[in-house]
């Protein structure tokens, strides 16, 4: 506008002022104007302030040429206040957009989390165990069908809720149940242990009874025998001399028998005092036993590892290891190889003992029988061996006694080994190692 026009100079060709009117109307020649350059605008400060200077040229008429020029100074100033004042009402628009943005984010915030606090407050009323809760939200978006994924999981749980109820319940049930077998099973054990206590008791005074009645005229046999032997020595030819003999051999025979099978039937019923034992020691000291049949035979006696030490029933565990070496000993046959090997193998709950030799063998139809009262092998070899048929009996009986078992493994010709093991609890040493191949005693030979 014309306010904002400071002064308007003309100028000739050569750019000098002719006049210069300002805006207060003063004509004046003497102001101060740059360098004469056509068609351009300039920034000034002189006695008018800073403002914008713009030169036109003024053309010739019909002709060409310039005649002079047209300067003119405008200020800025309103301009700049307008600047200013526009920038202030958008400081001021932009502050308000901001304060009304605030309150808006958080509605659009609170809308949209509406639906997750509403889930979140089903979670917590589910894991008080309102199984019942659901979540109402009726919207088609992912939150819509994360809620009703969540109702879908609250119905499943439900549904697995009363069936395991209802199976908690036939469980209570079939304890109950369980608890009263038991209780009725109980009884009958305790019924069934005191009638086989007092069945046991028969029948120790039953043996007892049988022992001393089939004793009693044995021993009167045996008496008389040796009467007739007395008195009559001088009367009687040789052949009475061997009867005789041999009647009082039978008798001693089945004095021993009688007495064997007394002590089988309470291995398993009476029981010897525990205490320690020192293996290796006993099968020395059986070695010592049995040493003229060893050297008779030609039998070399070897102990395969370190032996441990039991805590056991002395006679008892003498006699496991007394019968399988004397058995070894008596089915050694006529092998050139004559050797019976005494080892032992620690493991995490037992040990495992072995007696094997390089005998006869037995046959196969007879290993599943050779643990039984009077049961030998059919074989034409085992029947020349003198026995009473009650000695691997009575390891056997003696070895469950320790929670253990007994077994035979044989091939006809090379020989038999009997393993059998007994309970860790009766072995100090359980779980320590044993050193295999070790001789810890030297093998005895003639």
């Amino acid at each position: 506008s014309g306010r904002d026009v400071l002064y308007v100079t003309l100028l000739d060709a050569d750019g000098q002022p002719i006049l210069t009117q300002t805006r207060s109307g003063a004509a004046d020649t003497a102001v101060a104007s740059p360098p004469v350059q056509a068609g351009t605008s300039a920034w000034t400060n002189d006695a008018f302030g800073p403002h914008l200077v713009s030169t036109t040229p003024v053309l010739r008429h019909n002709t060409p040429g310039v005649t002079g020029y047209v300067r003119v100074g405008v200020s800025l100033e309103q301009y700049d206040a307008q600047i200013a004042q526009t920038t202030d009402a958008a400081a001021r628009v932009g502050l308000a957009l901001v304060l009304l943005a605030i309150p808006t984010a958080w509605l659009i915030v609170r809308r949209m989390f509406k639906p997750i606090r509403q889930l979140v407050n089903a979670a917590q009323r589910i894991a008080a165990g309102e199984f019942e809760t659901r979540v109402a939200i009726g919207r088609s978006d992912l939150i819509g069908e994360l809620a009703r994924s969540f109702n879908h999981m609250v119905q499943t749980i439900m549904h697995q809720q009363s069936a395991l109820k209802t199976a908690n319940q036939k469980l209570h049930e079939a304890n109950r149940d369980l608890e009263g077998k038991i209780d009725q099973r109980t009884v009958q054990l305790e019924t069934a242990n005191k009638r086989l206590s007092f069945e046991i008791a028969e029948k120790e005074d039953f043996l007892r009874a049988i022992s001393h009645d089939l004793n009693a005229p044995l021993r009167n046999i045996s008496g008389m025998v040796t009467m007739l032997q007395t008195k009559k020595k001088d009367q009687l030819d040789d052949d009475a001399k061997h009867r005789l003999d041999r009647i009082k051999k039978n008798v001693e025979v089945e004095t021993d028998l009688i007495n064997e099978l007394l002590e089988l039937s309470r291995i398993k019923t009476r029981r010897g005092q525990m205490e320690s034992i020192n293996l290796e020691q006993m099968v020395w000291d059986l070695r010592g036993m049995f040493e003229n049949d060893l050297r008779t035979k030609e039998i070399s006696l070897v102990v395969d590892s370190v032996l441990p030490e039991l805590h056991a029933e002395r006679p008892r565990i003498r006699q496991i290891f007394q019968n399988l070496i004397d058995n070894a000993i008596k089915y050694m046959g006529d092998g050139q190889k004559r050797e019976i090997h005494v080892g032992c193998r620690l493991g995490a709950s037992e040990a495992e003992f072995w007696v094997r030799d390089t005998g006869q063998g037995i046959e196969p139809e007879d290993i599943g029988k050779v643990f039984f009262v009077f049961r030998r092998g059919k074989s034409t070899a085992a029947q020349a061996v003198s026995g009473k048929g009650i000695g691997l009996a009575s390891v056997k009986s003696i070895v469950e006694t320790y929670a253990g078992k007994i077994w035979v493994e044989s091939t006809l010709g090379e020989g038999a080994t009997f393993r059998f093991t007994i309970n860790g609890q009766h072995v100090p040493q359980i779980g320590g190692r044993v050193a295999p191949n070790i001789e810890g005693i030297e093998p005895l030979a003639a």
